[in-house]
C-alpha cells in the first residue's frame, strides 16, 4: 500500500468525486446534445459504452492523483472546472466535426488519430497559455508560488513553447483533412505544411536561445529518447508489417506517431529527472 497521509487520501476522494460529478455531467450533456439515450446504453451495455465506462473511471482517479497536493477550496475547484471545460469543449467539437466527416467516407482511420491529436495538442497548448496567463491575473490557476513567478519570468519561453505544440497540431490537422476526399487540396496542405514547418523551426531556434543550461540538456535528452523510441516501437512495427504480421503504418501514421513519440520521450526525461511534479 502506499505510504500516504490520511490527509492527502481525503484529498484524492474529494478530487475524485469533483471530477466524477464534471465529467459525468459533461458525458450527460454530450449525449443530449448528439440526441442519444445515455439510460438505453446504460441499460443495454455495449463495448462502446464499456469503453466509455472505463475513460470515465479512469478520468476520475486521474483528478484525484493529479491534485493530490491542492487543498480543495472554491479558488482551486475554480481552475479545475476552468480548465476541464477548455479540454472537455475543445474534445466535443473535435468529435462532433472528425465524425461527421467519418461518417461520409471522407476520414480514414490514420487521418482521424492525426486530427484527434492535432486537437489534443492546440488544446492543451491553449490550457497551458490559459494557465500561463493567469499568473499575472488574480485567478491564479498555478498554486505553486515558485511555480508562478517561474512562468512570469520566463513568459516568452513558455509561450513559444505552446505555440509550438499548437503548430505541431495544426500540421497534423491539415495534412488529415488532404486526403483524396478531404476538404484541403494538396497544394493548400502543401503550402500549410511549409508554413507550419517554417513557424516550427523559427519557434525552436526562438525557444532555444531563450533557455537555460538545465533546458538544453532537456532537450538533447528528449531528442535522445525520441530516437530510441522510434527506433524501438515504429522500426518493429515496420519489421512485423515486413514479415506480413500486421499493416504497414501509412505515411501520415509515421508522421503522427514521431510526433506522439517526441511528447512521450519528453514525460519520460522529465520523470527520470523527477521534474513531474504535481
Amino acid at each position: 500500500m502506499i505510504d500516504m497521509p490520511l490527509s492527502r487520501w481525503r484529498d484524492i476522494a474529494a478530487w475524485s468525486a469533483a471530477g466524477a460529478i464534471v465529467y459525468i455531467l459533461a458525458l450527460w450533456g454530450a449525449a443530449a446534445f448528439l440526441h442519444q439515450d445515455i439510460m438505453r446504453a446504460i441499460l443495454r451495455p455495449t463495448s462502446v459504452t464499456a469503453q466509455l465506462g472505463l475513460c470515465l473511471i479512469v478520468s476520475i482517479a486521474a483528478a484525484g492523483f493529479t491534485n493530490r497536493k491542492r487543498p480543495i477550496n472554491f479558488r482551486n475547484l475554480g481552475s479545475f472546472l476552468i480548465q476541464n471545460a477548455v479540454a472537455i469543449v475543445a474534445l466535443l467539437l473535435t468529435i462532433m466535426g472528425f465524425s461527421a466527416l467519418a461518417r461520409t467516407g471522407a476520414v480514414s482511420p490514420a487521418e482521424w488519430i492525426a486530427a484527434v491529436t492535432g486537437s489534443t495538442l492546440i488544446a492543451l497548448a491553449i490550457i497551458g497559455s490559459l494557465v500561463m496567463a493567469s499568473t499575472h491575473t488574480d485567478l491564479a490557476l498555478v498554486d505553486d508560488e515558485v511555480a508562478a513567478e517561474d512562468m512570469r519570468e520566463r513568459g516568452r519561453l513558455f509561450f513559444y513553447s505552446f505555440l509550438w505544440i499548437a503548430a505541431c497540431g495544426l500540421l497534423l490537422i491539415g495534412l488529415s483533412l488532404a486526403g483524396p476526399l478531404g476538404l484541403l487540396s494538396p497544394a493548400a496542405a502543401l503550402a500549410g505544411t511549409l508554413v507550419s514547418i517554417a513557424l516550427l523551426a523559427g519557434l525552436g531556434i526562438a525557444t532555444w536561445r531563450l533557455s537555460d543550461e538545465l533546458t538544453r540538456a532537456l532537450s538533447r535528452e528528449t531528442g535522445n529518447m525520441a530516437f530510441h523510441l522510434i527506433l524501438v516501437l515504429g522500426g518493429g512495427w515496420a519489421t512485423l508489417a515486413h514479415l506480413g504480421f500486421v499493416a504497414a503504418p501509412t505515411p501520415l501514421g509515421w508522421l503522427t506517431m514521431f510526433i506522439v513519440l517526441m511528447f512521450v520521450a519528453s514525460f519520460i526525461v522529465l520523470g527520470r529527472r523527477k521534474l513531474l511534479t504535481l
